[in-house]
């Protein structure tokens, strides 16, 4: 991997969220995933809202609220952007 690289992916799930989601992480390596449960209300495909969690390698998970999804957008580059700046120090 390269230094100024931050894998990301995104987990739709309908069951077992956390779970899946942090399988995924390891498989595939990633920096961080983002878990979208597709079964909640207001989010998923179809929605103008999103309901997530982000998990990140190091075992954190941050919960974001319900909320727009250019709103989960800037909020997923601001987690990328802390990542890089992680790795350059």
């Amino acid at each position: 991997m390269q230094k100024k690289q931050i894998l990301v992916g995104f987990a739709a799930e309908t069951e077992n969220l956390l779970e899946n989601a942090t399988a995924k992480l390891k498989k595939k390596n990633l920096d961080m995933i983002v878990a979208n449960d597709v079964t909640a209300e207001g989010a998923g495909f179809g929605s103008e809202t999103n309901l997530v969690n982000f998990l990140f390698a190091d075992g954190r998970i941050e919960a974001l609220p319900l909320q727009s999804k250019d709103k989960v957008a800037d909020v997923l580059l601001d987690r990328v952007l802390e990542l890089l700046n992680l790795r350059d120090s």
